[in-house]
């Protein structure tokens, strides 16, 4: 789909944009930026004719991560400063783990914006139908299936896989793995007890 964000000190901002150097002023200075004044974890709203308004926030990616895969941030302190950097969710049981949807496809240490809320494409396997609970299936990708302590919170089925967006000359279909959630920044299963 085509999120486009507007912010006031970014400007129109294009969500599947990569930048492959890092965000910041200093990278701006030295003239290897983006020509973008965003930080890690800086959080936009965006719309898009058919899925409707969303927030995306800037992490860096810590390994390949394909469009649509349903990511976890694990910070680490680079240089001074706290890095959120995006793996595809591992469904670590019970991990509380901050989770995001991939924007676009990205490779170790490339920039990329990762959709946090609002209704997101993302990659999927089983048959889910809209309202069903969304669980950890494999590395970034979710089911309706129930598996004890890798639920995804703050989400829930949309659609089922399959479907067509949009109309006209400007509707996508979705593929047989590829539905769409309706996210409110969402994190993964918490301890029970």
């Amino acid at each position: 789909m085509s999120f486009i964000a507007y912010d006031p000190l970014l400007g129109a901002v294009k969500l599947t944009d990569i930048d492959p150097t890092g965000p910041g002023p200093l990278n701006l200075v030295a003239g290897t930026g983006s020509s973008r004044m965003s930080f890690s974890f800086e959080i936009v709203r965006g719309y898009d004719a058919a899925l409707g308004g969303g927030e995306f926030a800037f992490a860096q990616a810590s390994g390949t991560i394909a469009a649509g895969t349903v990511c976890q941030f694990n910070q680490s302190l680079t240089n001074g400063a706290i890095i959120n950097a995006a793996a595809a969710w591992a469904g670590t049981a019970n991990s509380g783990d901050v989770l995001g949807v991939a924007m676009t496809a990205m490779t170790v240490g490339q920039w990329g914006w990762f959709q946090i809320s609002g209704n997101a494409v993302v990659s999927c396997q089983g048959a889910p139908v809209a309202g069903n609970p969304v669980y950890w299936q494999a590395a970034g990708v979710v089911s309706p299936t129930a598996v004890a302590g890798k639920q995804m919170i703050g989400a829930k089925f949309a659609t089922a896989p399959g479907v067509t967006l949009g109309t006209g000359s400007t509707a996508v279909v979705l593929s047989a793995t590829q539905a769409v959630l309706l996210l409110d920044r969402p994190n993964a299963q918490t301890q029970i007890t």
